[in-house]
């Protein structure tokens, strides 16, 4: 399915995914970006603080991206006015989760519009949804083939056969040729650290969201160690 994308964002995650999506070859598909700056929304009439300049292109899927809390309120709104059929909305940072989710969430599906909030973005693996599964199958959780050198136990190559949405994964591929896994817990920690200096999610004690991108990241990659195909 090559359904239409909007994208609304905010703030440094919404910047990062939405560049890397714009960059990548899945760029044809997005009808409309939008920087959706509102810290505040009327609760009476949340039509008042719709921007005037904001595009509202017919779309199929809604992604949702880093938007402020109080903006929430007009996401239905811009699901009705661009038809999208879905809402992909991740929490990458538990001070941004919107106000009034739940109500937010039944509205939606009052209207028959299906909603997912996945923490993070690229634990996200496949859907019920025909719109989020379409997104899902070239950017969510990663996954990568390796080849490798068996005896030496180092990696010769590496493919991306599905990238993260903010292009940590890709980032990072390249720099793991050469790599040896030898000492397990060495490669894991080297590769953590290479998750961490590109992933913009929260990285607090009480919600870890980054360290839970970055655990996901190392285990598929050691998964993926196994299946080589050696030269």
């Amino acid at each position: 399915m090559n359904n239409r994308i909007y994208i609304l964002y905010h703030g440094s995650f919404g910047e990062l995914v939405t560049e890397h999506l714009a960059m990548s070859d899945f760029a044809s598909r997005i009808v409309g970006l939008y920087d959706l700056k509102v810290a505040s929304v009327s609760l009476d009439e949340p039509e008042k603080d719709l921007p005037e300049d904001i595009p509202l292109c017919e779309c199929d899927l809604l992604l949702v991206l880093g938007i402020l809390p109080k903006a929430g309120d007009l996401v239905p709104i811009i699901v009705e006015r661009t038809g999208a059929k879905a809402v992909l909305w991740p929490i990458e940072d538990p001070n941004l989760i919107p106000e009034g989710k739940y109500s937010i969430e039944g509205e939606l599906k009052k209207k028959g519009v299906h909603v997912e909030f996945p923490e993070p973005l690229c634990s996200l693996e496949t859907s019920g949804n025909e719109q989020v599964k379409s997104f899902v199958e070239l950017f969510g959780k990663p996954k990568f083939e390796l080849k490798v050198n068996a005896k030496k136990k180092v990696i010769e190559d590496v493919k991306v056969v599905r990238d993260t949405p903010c292009g940590t994964a890709s980032k990072i591929a390249p720099k793991l040729v050469g790599m040896s896994y030898e000492d397990m817990k060495s490669f894991e920690d080297a590769v953590a650290q290479m998750h961490d200096n590109e992933c913009v999610a929260y990285m607090g004690p009480e919600r870890p969201i980054m360290q839970q991108a970055g655990r996901l990241l190392v285990d598929t990659i050691k998964e993926a160690i196994p299946n080589i195909i050696d030269c």
